[in-house]
């Protein structure tokens, strides 16, 4: 029988009680106690004391841990969840296996404990779907966005956005789809009818419009789908309510009568739920410049995803700042989200941990946001949105393929000592498109690719081309350029670059706080004719495409005008300005 939470949290009350007694039964330098023949000396001197002290703090500090996490699990174990069918998620590419295919180890290494390192590889990226419908259910019949359908299991997705986490490299990426996206509808891996996207999640209820929308957004984009996350208006107000409320900042006072968003004054501002929820829908701002109402932007789709994503990276601050990084964060804050979301069914508490430990120290000011390249169509008397043909770009970015070769400088150091080959190893490298500047060095037994964190991409993209595959070194001294340092075991450039996958397994395991000897080595593989080069222009790894910038530069000489509006106001303080 599983146990449930309160055996977990009698096990940890135990455990801490025989913590304790261990600690008791030691004399102040942690030599085991003795007791007199006449029993043990009532008076303890002033180091047993603090010791005594110490032991209370640290059973009460255990205690508060275990009551957190129970409260954690079991605010997890009451979401709603949504079951999937099979094929319809995508399966998280293990890194650790991967890597230890790579290896050529069998079986019997890669169980021996005593041969891994202390800590293992971060986990994978992972793509989760955000999910936000415009059901009313639950809401105030005096709210302003409650006049909308409130039938049980109906409603449209009123905001959708694509979030990649990347726990190994602590990397956030989101991109909004519009509403209005005029795409072919999949069901059962079959196109059903061409329609809006938000009208995904009205084939079958809830229960099979969420994965729906999953199956078209991965049969159109081909972007794998991980995970999603659902939640409601009501959901989205009792969150916004929970952490009390959300700090805005407006450089004009600014209001959208038709979303119920009523004038809010210029300057620091506290949105409660509903006024968020008016805010995060608004689509025909207006502020109050010169004496008038001006409308804010052209007032269509893109120019509200925008204001979606900033007011995400404000409401992650005031969470942070409301103590979600904390253990003891507030139990109504924990039950408040649990309550107010839906997840999929393979969604599960170690991930969530894991993510978050992934995750602690994340600034959401460094939230990558990307926005989709579309046009404006008429379908009938319908207005659509088409995409772009350079929309590949953004999705290159949640596919884990966006960098191409003239993207990535690379410094060659070559160590090799003597060689003789018709074509230097460097101009192969430019014939793949890099640009490639030369040094010699000392002659090194290793290939080695070394580079900062913050150029993974560009390192995990120039050793694709490498057999066999390099050793990794990330360093914060590496400097502004991705070094290669070829070796005695170089053999050559590769014509058909390895996979994203099996050259990230290999580079992850080099990240900060795992071993670099433990990199995992892949197979050299057949080595190909030099003879024919690779496309300079393909796309291979990671992404490098400018985010939305938070705030632009702006005013023309008759003030504002609306496009300017648009990058002005987006709820964020200017430098210097504190909102509390």
């Amino acid at each position: 029988m599983k146990a449930g939470p309160a055996a977990g949290l009698r096990r940890t009350w135990l455990r801490a009680i025989d913590l304790v007694q261990a600690r008791l039964d030691r004399t102040p330098d942690g030599t085991p106690g003795s007791d007199g023949p006449d029993g043990p000396d009532p008076r303890r001197s002033w180091p047993q004391r603090l010791l005594i002290a110490f032991n209370v703090l640290f059973v009460v500090g255990l205690l508060l841990v275990a009551v957190r996490l129970n409260s954690f699990e079991e605010a997890v174990g009451s979401i709603i969840r949504i079951d999937v069918p099979a094929g319809v998620l995508a399966d998280l590419v293990d890194t650790e296996a991967a890597a230890a295919a790579g290896t050529g180890d069998t079986d019997d290494d890669r169980g021996d404990t005593a041969n891994k390192p202390d800590e293992q590889p971060a986990g994978p990226p992972r793509n989760f779907l955000i999910i936000g419908t415009d059901s009313a259910i639950g809401l105030d019949l005096d709210d302003p966005a409650s006049h909308r359908d409130r039938t049980t299991g109906v409603a449209l997705a009123d905001v959708i956005m694509l979030l990649r986490l990347d726990p190994g490299l602590a990397r956030a990426s989101l991109v909004s789809l519009p509403r209005d996206l005029y795409v072919p509808i999949y069901r059962d891996g079959i196109p059903v009818r061409e329609e809006k996207i938000a009208s995904a999640l009205l084939v079958g209820g809830m229960e099979q419009g969420a994965p729906t929308l999953v199956e078209t957004i991965t049969h159109n984009f081909d972007v794998p789908i991980h995970n999603f996350v659902v939640i409601d208006f009501f959901g989205f107000e009792k969150v916004v309510d929970e952490i009390d409320g959300v700090q805005a900042w407006f450089p004009y006072p600014v209001r959208d009568v038709a979303s119920g968003l009523y004038e809010l004054e210029a300057g620091c501002t506290l949105l409660d739920g509903r006024a968020s929820l008016a805010y995060v829908r608004s689509r025909k701002l207006e502020a109050f410049v010169d004496g008038r109402w001006r409308r804010v932007g052209v007032w269509n789709d893109l120019e509200r995803n925008q204001r979606q994503q900033g007011f995400m990276i404000l409401a992650m601050e005031r969470v942070i700042a409301k103590g979600a990084r904390s253990v003891f964060v507030r139990d109504d804050l924990i039950e408040a989200v649990a309550s107010a979301v839906i997840l999929d069914d393979r969604l599960t508490l170690r991930d969530l941990l894991s993510l978050g430990r992934a995750f602690a120290d994340f600034d959401p000011d460094d939230l990558r946001r990307y926005v989709l390249p579309v046009y404006d169509d008429l379908v009938g008397d319908s207005s659509v949105l088409r995409l772009q043909d350079d929309a590949r770009s953004v999705f290159d970015v949640f596919r884990g393929v966006a960098l191409r070769p003239a993207e990535v400088p690379v410094v060659v150091v070559d160590g090799r000592g003597p060689v003789d080959e018709s074509i230097p190893a460097y101009v192969q490298l430019e014939r793949k498109g890099f640009p490639v500047e030369v040094r010699t060095g000392p002659v090194v037994e290793r290939t080695t690719i070394r580079a900062t964190v913050d150029l993974y991409d560009g390192a995990l993209l120039v050793g694709q081309f490498i057999n066999p595959v390099p050793r990794f070194e990330f360093s914060d001294d590496a400097g502004d350029v991705v070094e290669l340092t070829l070796g005695t075991d170089f053999a050559i450039f590769r014509l058909v670059p390895r996979t994203y996958e099996e050259v990230d397994a290999v580079a992850r395991a080099a990240l900060p706080g795992v071993p670099v000897d433990q990199a995992a080595v892949v197979p050299d593989g057949p080595t190909p004719d030099l003879s024919t080069d690779q496309p300079a222009d393909v796309a291979l790894v990671g992404p490098v495409l400018s985010p939305v910038p938070m705030r632009a530069a702006a005013a023309t000489t008759d003030g504002p005008g609306p496009m300017d509006l648009v990058d002005i106001i987006d709820a964020r303080p200017p430098d210097g300005v504190t909102c509390r």
